[in-house]
């Protein structure tokens, strides 16, 4: 989508993901024996019926601590039986002076020797990034302020169902829509949709509605929307995914993929490309020469901020 702020042009770009690293792996891949090698050293040879996984840095906005917490009151509403057969693999920092000592976070929530909370700290290449990827039953983020959520695309992309936080960016790659069913556009009077103007969402998609939404800020970015949901709500929804069967849980990913290399969405490296090339045309096009000197009236104030309505 674009529009014309004159003398501005806006032109929606998402990120692209390259599906050369980033795809579904099954038995009869060439890369299927690596991959289960990957697998059987992260999981210590250890079999599961169900994994949740995370990916992203170790930063107070990820709500890691709340993560974990989600993962605890979903395993508590099992039989033992079966919460022994449910993993949680985390690529992060441990410890991080920007988050917390998740190690000591897990000792916390789930006792000292707990064994299916699984960090993995160590940098790795994208195709190892993508064993995990494939590893999981779903990809978690629950950020309380996320510009985009770039391991939800390529959980997507993967083939990996999501559960995120209806929050920032993470609410494009549900694909929320209107009452027409159209993927939503937003607007300065409806600048989100964070608090469930509208439910419908796409199949891949577990959605947690934030149950407080607030404004914070900083000299640079003097306010930006901070909404955080509950544990609870998103421990519900890991449990919505763990009563799909296996075939169930792939067959929404695979929905998920689709759509993500879809000319709707096109979140992958090649349409990402295409839309820049498409909006630099444009603007070449479009473009008009600015007079050879401006006069600028120094005591006159000007507008920084675009109003947003609060009551959509």
């Amino acid at each position: 989508m674009s529009q014309r702020a004159t003398p501005i042009l806006i032109k929606y770009v998402p990120h692209g993901i390259n599906t050369d690293l980033y795809f579904p792996i099954d038995e009869n891949h060439e890369h299927f024996k690596e991959y289960s090698e990957f697998k059987n050293n992260i999981l210590k040879g250890k079999e599961y019926d169900f994994t949740l996984f995370f990916n992203s840095r170790n930063i107070r906005r990820k709500q890691i601590p709340d993560t974990l917490l989600a993962f605890k009151l979903f395993i508590d509403k099992l039989p033992k039986e079966q919460a022994d057969k449910c993993a949680f693999v985390l690529h992060t920092q441990v410890v991080d002076d920007n988050g917390t000592d998740l190690a000591a976070v897990k000792e916390y929530i789930f006792g000292r020797n707990y064994p299916n909370i699984i960090f993995s700290d160590q940098r790795l290449m994208p195709q190892q990034l993508n064993y995990l990827y494939n590893m999981a039953d779903a990809q978690i983020l629950l950020t309380s302020n996320e510009g985009w959520g770039l391991s939800l695309t390529e959980a997507l992309v993967t083939g990996t169902p999501i559960i995120a936080n209806v929050q920032g960016g993470m609410i494009d790659q549900m694909r929320f829509v209107d009452n027409e069913g159209k993927w939503i556009e937003y607007h300065k009077d409806f600048p989100s949709n964070h608090r469930g103007t509208f439910k419908q969402h796409g199949e891949w998609a577990f959605p947690v509605f934030p149950s407080n939404i607030s404004i914070q800020g900083s000299p640079l970015t003097p306010y930006i929307s901070d909404d955080r949901c509950s544990p609870w709500d998103a421990a519900d929804q890991i449990m919505n995914v763990y009563k799909l069967s296996k075939e169930e849980r792939k067959a929404l990913g695979i929905k998920g993929r689709e759509w993500a290399l879809s000319d709707e969405a096109g979140f992958t490296a090649e349409k990402m490309g295409q839309r820049l090339m498409d909006g630099i045309d444009e603007l070449f096009a479009t473009w008009e020469p600015r007079e050879a000197y401006e006069l600028i009236n120094a005591n006159e104030y000007k507008e920084k901020t675009v109003e947003h309505s609060w009551n959509y």
